[in-house]
């Protein structure tokens, strides 16, 4: 027994080595570097290993690098940024192999170039003001020209060939505002114009778009019911830019015109003002913490009902517990008390159409909307400001063809805020749209009347262009798949 031990101890020693050996082999590049211009792209390089490699990068996020694992042969690729830059940009990424195996991959972005003299250019900035560095024409000396009544612009710093300005926060209204700052050379001839215009908000129309609405919720095994009180309700929003969005003073809202009514036919609003504002029944805002709430490209951020995990009762519901915010109302009536989730941030409340809790239109026959409220406002300028009203007489027919009028008042959000519209009706029964067709020219569903019982645990989720990015036409009936199964369930 002791020979055998003898002879098999080196028998495994050997194989183990050579097992080993086999994956151990140094890990190497196609490419060293990975160069682009200023305008951004993409660079490639093969991986090459005899087993698993991974990727670490510096940090630095003007690129991104997929994939950032694998085995054997694969070709991976660096994505880059555009750049208004003047210096150029440089980072190292680092291939580790197995065992001490180690190889790296130089990335550059070559800086913007002067431009012609005298040089033109246009600045578009957000609300939340930001240090520029333009590149000026090559000079021997220059002065800079600020007009009068543009104190938010400042020189923060003089450079040989570019200038640094700073541009304050524009905490007005929903107006924009522009000047032209020029800089001439020294001998007094124009070297270039500076046309910049500042955004009142921090977010575009089309920049932040709703990629799935889910309002049906999902049956409750033990009933084969929904909580009505406590009912699973998401959106989930995504940043459809190559830029980071600070979504702080984003607003959701519900309309308070319906898409479906079979009781009130032929409504008339007079005035009708739907190419003016959107009513809305209740409005939710993402708190004004500048910086705090930034959303990187093609991120997207989960808003709940109640960031609750209602898997964990029941095996076909979701677990909410990850939500980025929830809507949460402080309720008066101690029968019908909010479920609040003290590790997800609240949405601040605006307008609430409820005292009590408040869950999405269940009945899929309201519309939706995210807008950018003025950085400067707050909660009570709204709600108090007759600005945001829309007042007058609305007329109908019943069933029975008799006439009825009442009048109205809405809670009103100007459609120039508006940076996306989605109108959630059913497929056979919608006839009204609650904002103008330019906000949304059609509608989406997840039922096919309100009969529907397989509605429960579908979605309504935007379409993907072949790069990735959002389907955006201001058409829900074109920009969404309607009625599939609910992302969180995948």
């Amino acid at each position: 027994m002791k020979n055998l031990k003898r002879i098999l101890l080196p028998a495994i020693l050997t194989i183990g080595m050579a097992a080993c050996s086999e994956s151990d082999g140094p890990v190497t590049l196609s490419e060293n570097e990975v160069n682009i211009d200023m305008n951004g792209g993409t660079g490639t390089f093969t991986v090459e290993a005899p087993g698993d490699w991974y990727i670490e990068t510096d940090g630095q996020t003007w690129y991104t690098v997929s994939p950032m694992q694998g085995s054997g042969t694969t070709e991976v690729t660096v994505t880059i940024t555009s750049s208004e830059e003047v210096a150029p940009r440089a980072a190292v990424i680092t291939v580790y192999g197995s065992g001490s195996s180690v190889a790296t991959v130089a990335i550059t972005q070559t800086g913007t170039e002067n431009p012609e003299n005298p040089a033109n250019q246009t600045f578009s900035i957000r609300a939340a003001g930001e240090t520029r560095e333009i590149v000026l024409p090559e000079n021997d000396g220059y002065e800079v020209v600020i007009p009068d009544g543009a104190g938010w612009i400042s020189v923060a710093e003089k450079k040989e060939f570019s200038i640094v300005l700073g541009i304050s926060e524009n905490t007005g209204t929903d107006q924009y505002r522009s000047a032209e700052v020029t800089v001439n050379n020294s001998d007094g001839s124009l070297l270039a114009t500076l046309d910049i215009t500042q955004s009142w908000r921090n977010v575009e129309p089309g920049e932040l778009l709703f990629e799935e609405i889910f309002i049906t919720s999902n049956l409750i095994a033990e009933t084969g019911k929904v909580d009505t009180r406590n009912m699973e309700q998401y959106f989930k929003l995504t940043n459809n830019t190559d830029q980071t969005l600070d979504i702080g003073g984003i607003a959701i809202a519900e309309s308070e015109i319906t898409s479906k009514n079979q009781a009130m036919m032929n409504i008339v609003w007079n005035p009708d003002r739907r190419n003016e504002v959107a009513a809305i029944g209740c409005m939710y805002v993402i708190p004004k913490e500048s910086g705090k709430h930034l959303l990187e490209p093609g991120e997207s951020v989960l808003i709940a009902n109640n960031a609750q995990n209602y898997r964990s009762s029941n095996p076909t519901s979701f677990d909410l517990t990850g939500a980025d915010f929830e809507w949460y109302n402080e309720s008066t009536v101690t029968s019908m008390m909010d479920v609040d989730n003290p590790d997800v941030p609240n949405l601040e409340v605006w307008i609430s159409g409820s005292m009590t809790i408040f869950i999405l239109n269940s009945q899929m026959n309201s519309g939706y909307v995210l807008a950018s409220v003025p950085s400067g406002m707050t909660a009570e300028q709204f709600a108090s400001s007759e600005d945001y009203l829309w007042s007058g007489d609305r007329q109908w027919q019943n069933t029975a063809g008799r006439d009825f009028s009442a009048k109205f008042n809405y809670d009103a959000i100007p459609n120039d805020w508006i940076i996306d519209a989605v109108v959630v009706s059913t497929q056979e029964e919608y006839v009204y749209n609650p904002f103008c067709d330019a906000l949304d020219a059609g509608f989406t569903y997840c039922a096919t009347n309100g009969d529907d019982t397989g509605r429960y645990g579908k979605s309504m989720q935007r379409k993907k262009n072949s790069d990735g990015t959002l389907v955006d036409t201001n058409n829900s009936t074109n920009d969404f798949n309607h009625a599939v199964t609910a992302s969180l369930a995948n």
